[in-house]
């Protein structure tokens, strides 16, 4: 029998499944495939940085990418605004080091330098107070610690455009734009991009263009016979590399920035 849940610091309503609305990315969907296994692999890289250490994820949603880091962390804790995305995660997702908190990023109610690791992937770029909320995650970090923020480089996300293609992004950000935003927080940070790999890379050579940009616009046939049966449920994790250049052609930025001792 699975142990009751607590739900005591969430509002109290009925909370349906979590639903595919491009807000948040969910496992499992055959068609989200390649979005979750693009924000898997961020977090993949972060293993080696969570192993042993007091981590946490901002933004965690689902909270899939929380109970990865779990399997490495001492403890890992997952914060979200959203009670149904608390409300499944805390159902979904059980370790003895792992938790699901229902709290605002802007104003966490956490100890001060109480995480050696503070992570927020595919966030910031939702939020009308950015540098308000990297304080906020400054200030629960402790001295010597490393914040990861990711975010989607805004010249491939969205092309030609000052404004974001998709409608729950407020803010998106170029290579200067966002290692600007980095260094105005940390003293010391630097800047790794996402890649196509593998699979994908070969799709990009043959077809002649970006698989992030192509997926949004399948002809009705290749969707139906070719991509949504055949090529999504082949990409893993794999198909993605992390590298330091060129930042420019990135599918997503990790940003590391390192808390300084007193």
């Amino acid at each position: 029998m699975d142990e009751e849940v607590d739900t005591s610091d969430l509002p109290q309503d009925h909370y349906p499944p979590l639903a595919l609305t491009g807000e948040r990315t969910l496992p499992g969907v055959r068609e989200e495939n390649y979005w979750f296994q693009r924000h898997l692999a961020a977090y993949r890289f972060l293993l080696p940085y969570a192993a042993g250490r007091r981590v946490l994820d901002l933004g965690c949603g689902e909270g899939y990418g929380t109970d990865l880091l779990a399997s490495s962390a001492r403890e890992a804790v997952g914060v979200d605004l959203a009670p149904e995305a608390v409300y499944h995660a805390r159902r979904t997702y059980r370790r003895p080091n792992l938790r699901f908190l229902y709290r605002d990023i802007y104003d966490l109610g956490l100890e001060d330098c109480s995480f050696d690791l503070v992570c927020s992937l595919q966030v910031v770029e939702h939020l009308h107070h950015p540098d308000r909320f990297m304080q906020e995650a400054r200030r629960v970090l402790r001295p010597g610690g490393l914040c990861v923020i990711t975010t989607p480089n805004r010249l491939i996300i969205s092309p030609g455009r000052e404004t974001p293609l998709n409608p729950f992004h407020i803010r998106e950000y170029d290579h200067r734009e966002f290692c600007d935003f980095m260094r105005r927080h940390f003293t010391r940070s630097e800047v790794k991009g996402v890649f196509h790999a593998r699979l994908l890379r070969l799709h990009d050579r043959l077809s002649g263009r970006n698989f992030s940009q192509w997926c949004l616009e399948f002809p009705q046939c290749l969707e139906r016979y070719f991509y949504r049966p055949l090529f999504l449920p082949l990409l893993s994790t794999r198909d993605f590399a992390v590298r330091d250049r060129p930042l420019e052609e990135a599918l997503d930025f990790i940003g590391l920035g390192w808390k300084e001792m007193p």
